[in-house]
């Protein structure tokens, strides 16, 4: 029995900074606890299977992944990769940009307009339905080939994808609550604050998540097609001269930093946004979006 108890008077509380600092310690250590160890182990396990499908004579065009970590190496260490990975992510930041801003009024005027609905719809439609690699011949014969053609067949693919995360998240707005919000006499700004972003923030941002997903796959493609740098134009030349291990190497590093953009920005943006909502099974605080 603690001194405490046994005079009973309560123990004092400890300091606020004393106690937060505690709290993400024991956080930090269960988070590693329950998702550090199923990723160290998956990762292990893949490099394994990868390693013997590697030395199998009938995957022969396979690399081991030493020898794709040596060509990673390389590929780092060179001013090309830095070249065409700048070009790759300007494409990308535009491209993404252009997208989510027309989806973002495409879904909110289909949502509050029937009319603008209708007719917008079979386009979105379209745009769901027609394959990436028609859409970017199509551009290439219209427009040419260019840093233009690239833009306007990045925004047609992705933005009827972003349009549907955008036109679900403001029809489902609960009308009662923006009623309400009139009768107390609520500004623009405080309606737009209190009663419309916290419904519409789960889809704007998942649609922004998806958008960028997508955006960086179909770039890769559109380069491959129709520019004359990037990384999708060093994938199609690593292709033509079958060095399937300059591939993989280009295509993980890509990958390594559209990883970094996922968890140090749409993760943080993610937490604070959300960080006044429950728990849900995933990360505390961060809503069950699949993007």
């Amino acid at each position: 029995m603690s001194a405490a108890a046994s005079t009973g008077t309560a123990a004092p509380p400890e300091p606020p900074g004393r106690s937060l600092g505690r709290r993400w310690v024991r956080g930090a250590s269960s988070r590693l606890r329950t998702t550090g160890i199923p990723v160290a182990v998956g990762l292990l396990t893949g490099l394994a299977v990868w390693w013997l499908l590697s030395v199998t004579e009938t995957l022969e065009f396979l690399p081991t992944p030493g020898a794709v970590a040596e060509e990673f190496g390389e590929a780092v260490t060179s001013s090309e990769f830095y070249s065409a990975m700048g070009a790759t992510l300007q494409r990308i930041g535009i491209g993404w940009a252009i997208a989510y801003t027309a989806a973002i009024a495409i879904g909110l005027s289909m949502a509050r307009n029937w009319i603008f609905e209708a007719a917008a719809h079979p386009y979105v439609f379209i745009g769901l339905a027609v394959p990436a690699p028609v859409t970017i011949l199509f551009a290439v014969l219209a427009l040419g080939l260019g840093e233009t053609t690239s833009l306007v067949a990045l925004c047609v693919v992705v933005t009827p994808f972003i349009v549907t995360f955008i036109y679900d998240g403001a029809r489902a707005i609960d009308e009662s609550y923006v009623e309400m919000s009139n009768v107390f006499r609520f500004s623009f700004r405080e309606r737009l604050r209190h009663v419309i972003m916290p419904q519409l923030a789960p889809a704007l941002l998942s649609g922004a998540r998806f958008g960028f997903a997508m955006t960086w796959k179909i770039v890769v493609l559109v380069e491959a097609l129709s520019a004359a740098d990037g990384i999708g134009e060093r994938l199609d030349y690593f292709f033509a001269f079958n060095q399937s291990a300059a591939i993989l190497a280009w295509v993980f590093s890509f990958t390594l930093i559209m990883f970094v953009v996922e968890f140090a920005v749409f993760r943080t943006i993610s937490r604070r946004l959300f960080r006044w909502k429950r728990a849900t099974p995933g990360e505390a605080g961060e809503p069950a979006i699949v993007a």
